[in-house]
């Protein structure tokens, strides 16, 4: 896979994860997003540590820059850390 399309689809877990986080701020429960929390918010959580990892990993080779998408996922998977601390 090419390292731009990995840019772009590390946004999908992302915004799986927010908008779970969002119905649970909400407080919006229904039976539906329930189903849908339990079949993929685990593998949107893997799915984001495998990226950040390899994203560290390119940066670290010198293969990679940081840019936009990259800074974001690494911000966003600080927060995800942070998040099980709780």
């Amino acid at each position: 896979m090419n390292h731009k399309k990995l840019q772009t689809l590390s946004l999908i877990p992302i915004v799986v994860i927010s908008l779970f986080y969002l119905t649970y701020l909400i407080k919006w429960e229904p039976i539906i997003v329930g189903v849908f929390r339990e079949l993929l918010l685990l593998p949107s959580i893997l799915t984001q540590l495998v990226i950040s990892g390899y994203f560290l990993f390119k940066i670290f080779k010198k293969e990679s820059k940081i840019n936009a998408y990259i800074l974001l996922n690494f911000l966003f998977t600080f927060l995800l850390i942070l998040s099980f601390n709780i």
